[in-house]
């Protein structure tokens, strides 16, 4: 009886020791998985960081663009206008001229 107490004992120890080491094993690990969150929040932090950098960059360089554009524009319609109200003038020259041929010929 007393050899069935201590082999009872011996097995619950032995149990007892196995769950000492899974939970020292659940520890490890729960302390990894700890490491690794952290690893990936960091990583997600710099990747929120380089995200709007990004963004902000192709913004202004998106704005500086379109204004270039816009002025490239803005300098075509002053060109343009210059050379209608040049081409009015030389339209009017040439009506004066038109008239003043038929009115030679009409002479002669």
């Amino acid at each position: 009886m007393e050899e069935k107490i201590l082999s009872i004992l011996g097995e619950l120890l032995k149990g007892q020791e196995e769950l000492r080491n899974d939970v020292t094993a659940l520890k490890v690990g729960q302390e990894e998985l700890r490491s690794d969150v952290t690893a990936l929040k960091i990583g997600q932090e710099a990747l929120a960081s380089e995200v709007t950098h990004i963004k902000l960059t192709l913004e202004n360089e998106t704005n500086v663009k379109i204004q270039a554009l816009f002025d490239a524009r803005e300098v075509q319609k002053d060109v343009n206008q210059h050379i209608f109200t040049e081409l009015d003038q030389i339209k009017g020259k040439l009506d004066r001229l038109q008239i003043e041929t038929a009115h030679v010929r009409v002479v002669k």
